[in-house]
């Protein structure tokens, strides 16, 4: 079985977002946070229907503990088919298994949360096993999230941390077009 979500490798979806913010897709200076919203359509390869799919992405920095962030990841909420997941996509190759992680907004106490690591063709996923709605809930209202996760061998720390300001802009819209995918 595959972890990677279709399309979602790190490379590319820097890329995407670097071009959606290039052509004006983000509000950088109105205070509403480093969010990046897509709703596309897509036609199945199998049966040639068309579906809608939609997205919700911020870019972090991530680090292993203890060290400055020096590279890129993403958390990122994706809704498709019936399917509603919350995950962090990193250029980590991290080794399957169920993982801890532990969510900590602004100066709040951290929380945790489960998940299951897995490596990709492009790297590595950290797929959050809370409800989708339940975690953008928790994010709301903040301006800074750091999610440290070990992968699901134990042999790798990390924490990651995203801007998370203005997200209460994009969550009603974003799940307005979750809901139109049938995603739960």
């Amino acid at each position: 079985m595959s972890w990677e979500t279709p399309g979602l490798t790190l490379r590319a979806t820097l890329s995407a977002i670097v071009l959606v913010a290039a052509c004006g897709g983000r509000d950088a200076d109105s205070g509403t946070g480093a969010w990046e919203f897509n709703v596309d359509t897509t036609r199945s390869q199998t049966d040639g229907s068309v579906r809608e799919t939609s997205w919700l992405r911020t870019i972090g920095r991530e680090r292993p503990g203890g060290a400055a962030g020096t590279n890129a990841v993403i958390l990122s909420f994706d809704c498709f088919g019936d399917n509603a997941i919350s995950t962090i996509i990193t250029d980590q190759a991290l080794r399957q298994g169920s993982v801890e992680t532990r969510l900590t907004v602004d100066a709040d106490s951290p929380r945790r949360i489960p998940g299951f690591a897995g490596t990709t063709s492009s790297g590595g996923q950290v797929v959050l096993t809370i409800p989708q709605d339940s975690m953008l809930v928790l994010l709301s209202g903040h301006q800074r999230a750091l999610i440290e996760y070990v992968d699901g061998a134990g042999s790798s720390s990390t924490i990651a941390e995203f801007p998370v300001a203005g997200l209460e802009k994009y969550r009603e819209p974003f799940l307005a077009a979750c809901a139109k995918t049938g995603a739960r």
